[in-house]
């Protein structure tokens, strides 16, 4: 890959600038809290992810390198507390073509640790991966073999049982959702979906997870979902089939003895649309596998975590897509503030491979 004078000045102001942001910025908490009362509260929050790519070939030419500025995420987190166990989210995220949509609004209701209700627009409870978001994956950027189908980024409007049971080491997901709506499902059913999620060491005890949690905690946790709809599959009444998916997952993530932080990721997917074609969704099997170690000292002020991760996509139509990525994070407060730069080789069956560099800021507060 070929990067010109200019596209390499380029990339480095934009590691420069997100540098100089990161040092201005207050990282050490994420949100403010609000508290009204001993059991009322209100916590605000904003998250944003911006990158600089150099893409081979990707100037109209076709010949030249295209430099492209993309803010790939730009939340807001609102989490309030009416009452002792009785919660509500409203979170927004920015779509592709710039627009503030709702992500998440959900009422929360904790009845024990064994059992609580969130209703809503919620979160697909199916892999380690949606569970974590792009904000706390140990890449830099969300998985592309994840196909599993949503209403906006990975939610959907229904509610999801879930509960933690063995000291918090043993956590179960069911959840009933709108799924497809329109061209399909004449019937009218709904999306199903469900995870089972044991951890052998530390627990990892919230409805979310993380990727990687930079040494503050250790983590060897095994997880299997999935998520079926009847008639969920194709372009209208006259073409529908069931869609069925299934993954398993794990996360080893380990503190060792001279403070520097092990991982190792993997994922595993299989998505059946019952033999119907559905331009929305991909029949087939897929992967990722994902390790990263991150030095116990501090260079400046912050740790810096080089990863690899490569993920596989059979078609059940045939051809393949293969993507490798080589990167590194500068980890300066967890998920709350880091640097990444990565670079991708993407390949698809019948096309010429794609090499791109990306350089990406992430802030949280």
């Amino acid at each position: 890959m070929n990067i010109s004078k200019n596209q390499k000045v380029g990339c480095l102001a934009s590691v420069l600038a997100g540098g100089a942001l990161l040092l201005t910025t207050p990282v050490a908490n994420a949100g403010i809290t609000l508290n009204i009362d001993d059991d009322r509260w209100v916590k605000i929050g904003a998250g944003i992810r911006a990158s600089a790519s150099i893409v081979e070939d990707g100037a109209p030419s076709g010949t030249d390198n295209s430099t492209d500025f993309a803010v790939q995420n730009m939340r807001f987190y609102l989490t309030a507390q009416a009452m002792k166990d009785i919660q509500f989210t409203f979170n927004t995220e920015k779509d592709a073509n710039d627009n503030i949509k709702l992500m998440d609004a959900a009422a929360k209701f904790h009845i024990n640790d064994g059992l609580n209700i969130w209703a809503g627009r919620v979160l697909i409870p199916t892999d380690r991966a949606n569970l974590d978001g792009p904000f706390y994956q140990a890449a830099f950027d969300f998985p592309s073999v994840r196909k599993y189908p949503s209403i906006f980024a990975g939610r959907d409007d229904g509610v999801v049982f879930w509960g933690l049971a063995n000291d918090k080491k043993v956590k179960y997901y069911f959840g009933a959702t709108q799924g497809r709506t329109d061209g399909p499902n004449d019937s009218g059913s709904l999306l199903y979906s469900g995870r089972l999620a044991v951890s052998l060491w530390d627990a990892e005890s919230g409805y979310f997870n993380r990727s990687t949690y930079h040494g503050s905690k250790d983590i060897l946790t095994f997880g299997i979902g999935g998520a079926y709809q009847a008639n969920g599959v194709g372009t209208d009444v006259t073409n529908q089939g069931d869609f069925t998916a299934w993954n398993a997952d794990f996360l080893l993530e380990k503190k060792l003895s001279n403070g520097g932080v092990g991982t190792l990721e993997g994922a595993y997917y299989s998505y059946d649309l019952d033999g119907i074609t559905d331009p929305t969704l991909k029949a087939g099997d897929s992967y990722l596998a994902l390790t990263s170690y991150m030095f116990p000292k501090k260079v400046g002020i912050g740790k810096f975590q080089p990863f690899a991760r490569v993920q596989n996509f059979e078609y059940e139509t045939g051809g393949t897509m293969d993507k490798s990525e080589l990167g590194m994070n500068y980890v300066i407060s967890s998920h709350n503030a880091l640097i990444s730069a990565v670079y991708s080789n993407t390949k698809e069956t019948g096309s010429d491979a794609v090499g791109t560099l990306k350089i990406g800021t992430q802030i949280q507060f």
